[in-house]
């Protein structure tokens, strides 16, 4: 038996800065049929097909900064007063 590696879509989807109707939709005029579900799997076929059309998106895709409130930030220890 052959093993063929699959991923969930939606982690394609995260990854390459694309919606699901966007990849379902470029899918199907490959000949490929993908359930429009976050959760449907796709080969590394189908992967690859995505990753060669969307490379531009996912160049885009700025990296995440994240900005802390007041009540996550680092507080300083305080003393214990007696």
């Amino acid at each position: 038996m052959a093993d063929l590696k699959t991923i969930r879509i939606n982690k394609v989807l995260r990854e390459l800065n694309i919606s699901l109707d966007r990849a379902v939709e470029h899918l199907s005029e490959k000949g490929f049929q993908v359930e429009a579900r976050p959760t449907a799997k796709i080969s590394q076929q189908e992967y690859t097909l995505l990753l060669d059309a969307f490379q531009t998106d996912r160049s885009k895709k700025k990296p995440h900064t994240r900005c802390l409130r007041k009540s996550e930030r680092k507080k300083k220890p305080y003393a214990n007063k007696h």
